[in-house]
């Protein structure tokens, strides 16, 4: 059998890295690197910790397209949350009941998202395992992937953590397990009356029987084989060893990725406003402050959904909840977190132009010195938010906005966690605005264009053509002035300026 991986980034090369000694392994590439594989049969991942650099070779690829059609039996997703559910439509003709799908990045409801648009049929869904990880890799070489012939990247493995899994019940696995226990001449109760399904925690996903492969999950059926690979591949020893791998029951995992995910909620946000590592974070009052209405607020939220309050112990109380975050802030403090890491790199790529401002189209215009046509700047950007999020995007969505819309369904109020979800977003826009704006200027100057007097510019045309100062009063001035020529606050001029 053979384990596909789509978004080997980080995370993904480093698991790729281990995987390829004990099974096959296929990397899912976009197809924007074509260009530099087409003529390469395998490549190669090196892999540096601790003053020790490895390189593990041999990975077969294939790029994201439809053109391919021979079925998926494991497949491992590590991109980022908002680009599952596309990356996944791309290979879900290739999916089946008895596949695997492995889901590993930051925040919740991607699964729920899938569910409800792409795998809606219980009876052709595969099997979903959930996974966590708190290792700390990095890449090394920023070309773009290839660019070294053969080599998919050479990542740092900074950080020792864990990989968490837990699997989704399925109704497939759950009907096979049934079916084999009845055929078995195992009892469906023991001596003291207790169900043995309540021992398998694939059967009963409120079991905290520690889940054991040989004893919970046999591979002789069809139906199971794929998830028992995918498992013992991710449960080797060697995996054990090298990145502390562990299958826990599905309500442990649940709880571990809660904290999880007020961690990310309280950290990533705040550290990606104000583009700082998180030492800025440590011991500072006002952190701290927001930190705890979150954690109160998720606190708050995890209890309605799950129909009672917390003791002040259990780990999903708002006090325990902020004191792991602290920890995690002291023992992360020389780090940038992930969402930080997007913002910065938001800001350095270079956005494609809109289709209205294409070679062909301004080459055509200038010769024929026809009138041009662009949609506003609002429409450019849109256009612009669209096709970036495919490159870069945050995970705020599934992180703070997770949050929210768990709040919404159980009635709790999250006023912190959505005012940090608006803020990262507004953020991002300003960004991107800043980014398209300045092309609009530069392409008005080059082509020189003359409009008719009988046709003049509607308002939503003026701020892409006319310097601001001949429409007193309008709104679009820290657009276009350098923040000297005018009077904003520094503090509003510098999200536009970043000069």
């Amino acid at each position: 059998m053979r384990i596909h991986c789509i978004g080997p980034g980080s995370i993904g090369s480093l698991i790729c890295f281990h995987l390829q000694s004990i099974t096959p392994i296929t990397l899912l590439l976009r197809s924007r690197q074509a260009q530099h594989r087409r003529s390469i049969p395998t490549l190669s991942i090196q892999l540096e910790q601790q003053d020790r650099t490895r390189t593990a070779t041999g990975f077969t690829y294939e790029f994201l397209n439809k053109q391919q059609q021979q079925p998926i039996e494991s497949l491992i997703v590590t991109t980022k949350a908002p680009h599952v559910l596309e990356s996944l439509q791309r290979v879900r003709h290739r999916l089946s009941a008895n596949s695997t799908v492995l889901l590993l990045h930051n925040g919740l409801g991607v699964v729920e998202e899938l569910i409800e648009t792409c795998f809606q049929e219980p009876s052709s869904r595969p099997t979903f395992v959930l996974a966590t990880t708190s290792h700390g890799v990095y890449r090394i070489d920023k070309g773009l992937p290839g660019t070294q012939a053969g080599s998919h990247g050479r990542f740092c493995h900074a950080g020792l953590g864990d990989i968490r899994l837990g699997v989704l019940p399925n109704t497939t696995i759950r009907n096979c397990l049934e079916r084999l226990r009845g055929h078995s001449n195992q009892p469906s109760s023991n001596d003291d009356g207790q169900n043995l399904q309540d021992d398998n925690p694939l059967l009963n996903p409120h079991s905290r029987t520690k889940p054991v492969l040989e004893e919970h999950l046999p591979d002789i059926e069809p139906e199971t084989r794929s998830l028992h690979y995918t498992l013992s591949s991710l449960l080797n020893p060697l995996m054990i060893k090298e990145l502390n791998t562990k299958w826990l029951p599905m309500g442990d995992f649940q709880t571990s990725a809660l904290i999880k995910l007020t961690v990310n909620a309280a950290i990533n946000p705040i550290s990606a406003l104000l583009e700082t590592r998180n030492e800025a974070l440590y011991r500072e009052s006002s952190f701290e402050s927001l930190c705890r209405q979150v954690c109160q607020e998720a606190s708050a939220v995890f209890a309605a959904q799950a129909g009672q309050p917390f003791r002040p112990h259990h780990s999903l109380s708002a006090p325990n909840l902020q004191r792991v975050v602290n920890d995690i802030v002291l023992a992360t403090r020389a780090n940038i977190s992930s969402m930080c890491s997007d913002i910065r790199t938001l800001a350095t790529n270079r956005i494609s132009p809109h289709k209205t401002l294409s070679k062909a189209n301004l080459n055509r215009i200038a010769a024929s010195q026809a009138p041009i046509k662009i949609p506003n700047y609002q429409s450019l950007i849109s256009g612009q938010e669209e096709k970036s999020v495919k490159e870069t995007s945050t995970e705020i969505d599934y992180i703070n906005g997770y949050i929210c819309r768990l709040g919404s369904q159980f009635n709790v109020d999250t006023p912190l966690n959505q005012s940090l979800s608006d803020l990262v977003k507004l953020k991002s826009f300003a960004i991107k605005r800043a980014q398209v704006l300045p092309k609009l200027q530069r392409v008005n100057r080059r082509l020189k264009i003359n409009r008719p007097e009988d046709n003049p510019a509607t308002p939503d045309q003026l701020d892409l053509f006319e310097k601001p100062e001949n429409h007193p009063g309008s709104h679009q001035l820290d657009l276009f002035e350098k923040p000297e020529n005018n009077h904003l606050a520094d503090n509003q001029a510098s999200v536009v300026d970043k000069s």
